[in-house]
C-alpha cells in the first residue's frame, strides 16, 4: 500500500488516504475520496468514495468535491473538502445534460431507485449507454467553501466529525455524508433481518437503530448507527466498470453545523 496517510487497525486491515487510489475510473472518476479500507494492502474501494465524504444539496443541484487537502494532528486525519464539482452526462466531448435530458433521466433514476420491478431492465439500459460512450462526469465549478472532516481511530471504531462551518453558501437543503466501499460488501444486516446483493437496494432509508454491510469472502465489514437529527440510507450497485459500491449515506439538515458519528469495522 502506498502510504500517504493511514490508520492501522491490525496487520491485515488499514484505513488510508493515498494518491494512488484518490479517484475512481467509473462514475466516481473525478471525485475526492475519504478513508479507504485496505485488506492485506489491497484497496476495497471499487467505485465507492470511502468513509466520511461530504456533498451539499442546493435547490437546483448537488455539489460534490473534486479537490481536498489532508493533514494529520495527534493521530487524527483532517481532510478539507472543497465543494466544487457538479455531475453531468457527456458523450465524448459533448455534454448531453440539457433540460429535457435531465427531466427524462431524473424520472428514470427515480423509478430505478424506488421500483425493483424495473431495476434490472434499467440496469441493462445503463450498460448499453456505457458501451455507447455515455459517461457521468464532474465539471469543476467555483468552490462554495469547504467541509472539514476529521477521522480518529480508536480500536476498530473510526470517529468522524463533519464540520460545514467554512461553507460560503449556506442556502442549502441538506448536507450529505457518504460512507462507501466496493460492492464486495454484499451482505446487509439490521434489526429487521438480512439482505444480499440487489435486494439491498439503492439509497433506501434505514429504519433500524444500526446497520452493517459485510463481505463473507473478505471476512470484514463496517457498520453505522441511525442517529437523531439525521436520516440514514443504504445502497449497493454493481455494474462494472461503471458502478461498484456499497455503503451508507447520512442526510443532515442545514442547521446542523457539526455532525459526529462512528464507523465500526467488524
Amino acid at each position: 500500500m502506498p502510504k500517504a496517510f493511514s490508520l492501522e487497525i491490525d496487520k491485515r486491515l488499514v484505513l488510508g488516504i493515498t494518491e494512488k487510489c484518490n479517484h475512481g475510473s467509473g462514475d466516481s472518476s473525478g471525485l475526492e475520496r475519504g478513508l479507504i479500507l485496505f485488506v492485506k494492502n489491497k484497496p476495497m474501494i471499487g467505485e465507492g468514495v470511502g468513509f466520511g465524504v461530504p456533498a451539499i444539496e442546493y435547490s437546483d443541484k448537488i455539489l460534490f468535491s473534486s479537490s481536498a487537502t489532508t493533514t494529520i494532528r495527534n493521530d487524527t486525519l483532517i481532510r478539507s473538502y472543497s465543494i466544487d464539482a457538479v455531475q453531468r452526462k457527456t458523450w465524448g466531448r459533448f455534454a448531453i445534460d440539457g433540460k429535457f435530458y435531465r427531466m427524462i433521466q431524473n424520472r428514470l433514476a427515480e423509478i430505478y431507485r424506488t421500483d425493483r420491478r424495473f431495476r434490472h431492465a434499467l440496469t441493462q439500459i445503463m450498460y448499453v449507454q456505457f458501451l455507447l460512450g455515455v459517461r457521468s462526469t464532474y465539471k469543476q465549478v467555483k468552490s462554495r467553501g469547504y467541509v472539514d472532516v476529521s477521522y480518529n481511530l480508536v480500536g476498530r471504531k473510526v470517529r468522524i466529525i463533519v464540520d460545514r462551518s467554512r461553507l460560503t453558501h449556506m442556502d442549502f437543503r441538506r448536507l450529505l455524508v457518504f460512507n462507501e466501499q466496493s460492492a464486495d460488501f454484499n451482505i446487509y444486516q439490521d434489526d429487521f433481518g438480512i439482505l444480499t446483493n440487489e435486494d439491498i437496494g439503492v439509497w433506501e432509508e434505514v429504519k433500524s437503530r444500526s446497520a452493517s454491510l459485510r463481505s463473507r469472502e473478505l471476512n470484514v465489514g463496517f457498520g453505522v448507527e441511525n442517529l437523531p437529527g439525521a436520516r440514514l440510507y443504504r445502497g449497493r450497485e454493481l455494474l462494472r466498470p461503471r458502478l461498484d459500491w456499497a455503503g451508507f449515506c447520512y442526510s443532515i439538515p442545514p442547521e446542523t453545523e457539526r455532525f459526529t458519528y462512528t464507523v465500526q469495522i467488524i
